[in-house]
């Protein structure tokens, strides 16, 4: 199974509460040149799941521009503090399959790949996105195919 862990974009400085902190024109112009990029190398993600906040579901909203008819939806469970065992026993509980991509937040993004694969730390600059092939939704079982960001594009 191949699994897509995606930063959201660059955001604004908080104002009122870090869940209303919008993405940047920088942000937005970011993350449509990585999914730009990675559309034409092949990648279709089958489904996307973002964080609540406004610059993660703004996020989605830019890649689901891309790929039109993609099935989205919103989990509270993929917060900058969501706990990655829970989630992955949540996917594997909701039967995730091919092409999922998770729209979230650090330090969760790091944590989850992290724990996917071999348990090391891994950057993520805003808007940077890592495909992960899967055997199974356990931790460890991952294999971190690549991790890029927007630098990485231009």
């Amino acid at each position: 199974m191949r699994l897509y862990i995606v930063r959201h974009g660059e955001a604004e400085r908080q104002l009122t509460t870090d869940d209303a902190r919008a993405l940047t024109a920088r942000g937005r112009e970011d993350v449509a040149a990585v999914w730009e990029s990675l559309a034409e190398r092949g990648v279709r993600p089958s489904r996307l799941l973002s964080s609540p906040y406004v610059r993660a579901a703004q996020t989605a909203d830019i890649i689901a521009a891309r790929f039109p008819g993609i099935a989205r939806a919103e989990s509270g469970m993929i917060t900058p503090e969501g706990d990655p065992a829970q989630v992955l026993a949540e996917l594997d509980r909701i039967g995730a399959q091919d092409g999922w991509t998770l729209v979230s937040h650090m330090p969760f993004v790091d944590l989850f790949c992290g724990s996917l694969t071999d348990g090391g730390r891994y950057p993520f600059p805003v808007g940077a996105v890592a495909c992960l092939d899967l055997d199974a939704l356990v931790p460890g079982a991952g294999r971190l195919r690549w991790l890029i960001g927007p630098a990485d594009v231009r």
